[in-house]
C-alpha cells in the first residue's frame, strides 16, 4: 500500500509540470500572436488617412477629357470619356532604405487606404481597367482608371438656342472632412475639346474650382473639387430650320397687306395658314427641350411671331368690312400703313428676342 502510494507521487510531479510549460507555451505564443497580428496596425492603415503633423492628407486629381460625344437636352445628361489619376502619399507603406529597389507595387484598393473620392454627378459611369493602387517604395500612392458613361448636368434654358452651359465633374470625399483630406492646388484637367466628337458645341476646358460639401445630417464639411467643361450651342442649325422658315411665313403672312381689301377669301386663307405654320414651327422646336416652366428666347420669337400674324388676320378682316361698307379709301390706307409697321414689328420682335 505505501509502496503504491509512494509511487504515484514522481508520475504527479511530471504531470504537473508538463501542464506548466504547457501553459507557459501558450502564454507565449497568445503574446507573440499579439505583437504580430496586422489587425489593429491594418484597422488604422485603411481607417485613419496617412496625415503627418496633423496637417490634412493632400490628394491630388488629374482629369484628361478623352472625349464628349453628347449632350442630351432632354435628359439634362451629357456621355464623357475620361482618364481619372488620384495622387497621395501614405509613408506607412514606405519601404526601409535597405529594401528599396525602385519597384512598382501594385496593391488591391481594399488592403491600403484611399480618399474615398465620389464623382457626384456620375449617373452610370463604368471603369475600364482593373482596380488597384500603384505604390512606390517612398510610400506615393496613384491610382489610374478611365471610365465612361453618363453625368448629370443642370442645363438652363433662358437663352436657347444661344445659350452657353457648362459640364461638371464634381469631386466629393464622402468620407473625410476638410480637416483630414484636401485637394491639391495642382489638380488639373486637360483635353484636347477641338477634338471631341460632339456636334452643335464648342467646348472649352475651364479652370478647376476648389471648394466644401456641407452635408445635410452631420454639417460635415467635405472637400469638394469642381472641374468644368464650357459648352456653347452652335446656333446656326436652329438658324437654318427655326428664324429662316419662320421668316418665311411672316413674309407669307405679309402678303395680305398687298392684296385689295374686297378679296377676302385669299386674304383670310393666307394668314390662317400662316397661324398654323407657325404653331406647328413652334411645337416641333419645344419637343427637343426638357419641359421647362420658362420661356426661352426661341419661345419669345415664336409667340412674337404668332401675335404679328394675328394681326395680320385682324387687319384683313377689318379691311373687307371697310370695303363691304363702301370704305374703300380707309381700307386701301390701313392697307398701305400696316405694309410698313408690320415690317418694323418683326424686325423689333427679332432684335428683342434674340439679341
Amino acid at each position: 500500500m505505501s509502496h503504491v502510494e509512494g509511487s504515484g507521487i514522481p508520475g504527479q510531479c511530471r504531470a504537473g509540470r508538463a501542464h506548466v510549460l504547457w501553459l507557459f507555451l501558450l502564454i507565449f505564443l497568445g503574446m507573440e500572436a499579439f505583437a504580430s497580428d496586422p489587425t489593429d496596425s491594418k484597422s488604422t492603415m485603411l481607417g485613419e488617412p496617412p496625415s503627418t503633423n496633423g496637417e490634412p492628407t493632400e490628394v491630388g486629381l488629374g482629369v484628361f477629357v478623352l472625349d464628349i460625344d453628347e449632350i442630351d437636352d432632354v435628359k439634362q445628361t451629357f456621355s464623357a470619356d475620361l482618364f481619372i489619376v488620384a495622387l497621395w502619399q501614405d509613408p506607412r507603406l514606405a519601404l526601409p532604405e535597405e529594401d528599396r529597389e525602385g519597384k512598382i507595387r501594385f496593391m488591391a484598393i481594399d488592403d491600403v487606404w484611399t480618399p474615398k473620392i465620389l464623382l457626384f454627378n456620375d449617373r452610370g459611369m463604368e471603369p475600364k481597367l482593373r482596380d488597384g493602387i500603384e505604390v512606390d517604395d517612398l510610400g506615393n500612392m496613384k491610382y489610374q482608371n478611365r471610365i465612361t458613361g453618363e453625368l448629370k448636368v443642370d442645363l438652363e434654358f433662358q437663352q436657347f438656342p444661344f445659350d452657353v452651359q457648362q459640364l461638371p465633374l464634381e469631386f466629393v470625399s464622402y468620407e473625410y472632412t476638410t480637416a483630414q483630406l484636401q485637394f491639391s492646388s495642382e489638380s488639373t484637367i486637360v483635353g484636347q475639346a477641338d477634338r471631341f466628337s460632339i456636334e452643335g458645341w464648342r467646348l472649352k476646358l475651364l479652370e478647376p474650382e476648389f471648394g466644401e460639401f456641407a452635408t445635410p445630417v452631420t454639417d460635415n464639411k467635405l472637400p469638394r473639387l469642381r472641374f468644368a467643361i464650357e459648352a456653347k450651342r452652335d446656333s446656326d442649325y436652329y438658324v437654318l430650320t427655326m428664324l429662316v422658315p419662320m421668316s418665311l411665313i411672316i413674309f407669307m403672312a405679309w402678303t395680305v397687306f398687298w392684296l385689295q381689301p374686297q378679296i377676302v377669301p385669299p386674304r383670310i386663307a393666307i394668314s390662317t395658314a400662316s397661324i398654323f405654320s407657325l404653331i406647328a414651327l413652334g411645337v416641333s422646336i419645344r419637343l427637343g427641350l426638357p419641359k421647362v416652366s420658362y420661356l426661352t428666347r426661341a419661345d419669345y420669337f415664336v409667340l412674337g411671331c404668332t401675335l404679328m400674324v394675328f394681326v395680320a388676320l385682324a387687319v384683313a378682316v377689318i379691311g373687307s368690312r371697310l370695303a363691304n361698307a363702301e370704305r374703300m379709301e380707309l381700307a386701301l390706307k390701313i392697307n398701305a400703313v400696316a405694309r410698313w409697321v408690320y415690317m418694323i414689328l418683326f424686325f423689333a420682335v427679332g432684335l428683342l428676342a434674340l439679341s
